[in-house]
């Protein structure tokens, strides 16, 4: 297994220094082999090779190649990857963080904690995609529940379903990024465009972003100007109304009568570090091969592109934790200055809407009707949906805006810690055994029992000993995530919806 997961149980000095100290006539480098049952390759399944130093060969190239012209997210450049990485912390949550209606040190610590737990999922997620070696989340899920032969219905059904709950979030996301939008823009639209309704506020902000939406995939200059542009859009607004705050004059509250009961306080700091895609990110930040460049791509660190899109996102946020826990001056903002911060605010969610939607696993339409036309209608028939839900009346979106962030909640903290217990607790692990026999390398003899290497053996147990302290805290941290914060943090949901507190 490969030596980034936290169940690997040895490594590339163990291997070196086994071939320098034979003993017994044993060669104790070849006795600590990688298990490669046949049995436990999925049919039909991708093996991505994470690793730029192995030699992929030419049918795994060809299948590799054939996945990522088909991918929404293709190889993508370091940067490119830190923007998208650092793109959803500068959305929804963020514009809310002023109104928690915290006390200052309840709110800075659940804050800080949800960046930590931002991180801690992301590094979940780094480590599982090595471990299986698979290239998104529908092969983490399936190596995890449905490993092996005689399981293809399991799969068939698996993948239909991480591939709807994955479509749905995002659409839903989209459509209340949308509903938002209109919501802080309707009442500052200019008079000669004479806008009567939400509905014709709706199809005039969703026709602006058509464009971009028919792009193909988060490759596209297009879709990277616009999140590009989005993150600029954030930081105008971030300082805005930093500049507001320091002059004292009352900051404007991104309010929307289209939010649930769970969009203020802490869960609006939790929804502030969901995020998605870490998984495709990473295969396209490593991905080895390129339509137009076949070489292996230069290894790019990953982590630390994550790492730095946390901190910057907490260096872009943080302060507006303190806004709420000043006192509140009496100078009320111009109407000119609420209409910029609702401009750039609504800018930052609604050039977010068409990563979301190219990134949304594409429809099931009959092959017939694919084939007759080149129209992506998939994708149309998407962000046609996305459009619709948001012109849903007040009573069902508020609901629905809380299913929303529930989902975003569990998908982000709970699902990668769920995986992460399954796959290292309750399945057979994918690691580096000791074999019945290991080969005579003095004389042509027969294999020996590898059982009586003591030197194998030893080896084994210190590298089992170094490695403990690491699997124990990892153990802690998923079981944390996914009993208190995650099961804790859906029950005091749910208990909120219904009133109960």
């Amino acid at each position: 297994m490969d030596t980034a997961s936290p169940r690997s149980s040895t490594s590339s000095d163990s291997f070196a220094s086994g071939r320098a100290s034979p003993i017994n006539g044993f060669d104790s480098s070849a006795a600590l082999i990688l298990v490669t049952d046949s049995e436990d390759t999925p049919n039909g399944g991708v093996s991505f090779d994470f690793s730029s130093e192995d030699d992929d060969t030419e049918d795994e190239s060809d299948l590799q190649l054939e996945r990522i012209r088909n991918s929404p997210i293709p190889p993508l450049s370091s940067i490119s990857v830190f923007l998208y990485l650092l793109g959803p912390f500068t959305k929804l949550g963020a514009l809310l963080t002023p109104s928690a209606d915290l006390p200052l040190k309840v709110a800075l610590p659940a804050f800080v904690l949800f960046a930590v737990l931002s991180a801690f999922t992301r590094q979940l997620w780094y480590m599982l995609a090595r471990y299986v070696r698979r290239a998104d989340l529908e092969e983490i899920v399936l190596e995890t529940f449905a490993r092996g032969r005689g399981k293809e219905t399991r799969r068939a059904v698996l993948r239909q379903l991480v591939r709807f709950f994955t479509g749905a979030l995002r659409v839903l996301v989209a459509a209340l990024y949308l509903r938002f939008s209109v919501d802080a823009l309707l009442p500052y639209f200019p008079d000669f465009l004479a806008v009567p309704s939400r509905a014709i506020a709706t199809l005039i902000l969703a026709a602006f972003v058509s464009p971009l939406v028919a792009a193909r995939t988060l490759g596209s200059r297009a879709v990277i100007y616009a999140s590009w542009a989005s993150v600029l859009a954030y930081a105008l607004w971030f300082s805005i109304t930093t500049y507001m705050h320091a002059k004292h004059i009352l900051v404007p509250v991104a309010e929307s009568s289209s939010l649930g009961s769970l969009w203020h306080g802490i869960p609006a700091f939790a929804f502030t570090f969901t995020t998605s895609s870490t998984v495709p990110l990473y295969a396209s930040l490593k991905g080895t091969v390129s339509p137009l460049n076949p070489r292996p791509r230069r290894s790019q660190s990953f982590k630390l592109l994550s790492a730095l899109s946390i901190a910057v996102a907490v260096a872009v946020t943080l302060p507006l934790v303190f806004f709420e826990a000043s006192p509140k001056p009496p100078e009320l903002p111009s109407t000119s200055l609420k209409t910029t911060v609702a401009v750039f605010g609504a800018a930052s969610l609604l050039l977010s809407i068409p990563s979301l939607i190219i990134t949304t696993p594409a429809l099931a339409i009959p092959s017939v009707i694919r084939r007759a036309t080149k129209f992506p209608l998939s994708k149309a028939l998407t962000y046609l949906l996305t459009i619709v839900l948001s012109l849903l009346p007040v009573s069902v979106t508020r609901a629905g805006s809380d299913i929303i962030l529930l989902l975003a909640f569990a998908s982000t903290y709970m699902v990668p810690a769920l995986l992460h217990i399954v796959i290292h607790n309750f399945r057979r692990p994918l690691s580096i055994v000791i074999p019945p026999t290991t080969p005579n390398t003095s004389g042509p003899l027969t294999p020996s029992d590898s059982r009586n290497d003591e030197l194998l053996q030893r080896k084994e147990r210190t590298l089992q000993r170094r490695r403990l302290g690491r699997r124990l805290v990892w153990d802690i941290g998923v079981w944390v995530l996914l009993v208190p914060v995650g099961g804790g943090g859906l029950v005091w949901a749910v208990g909120r919806m219904g009133g109960k507190w």
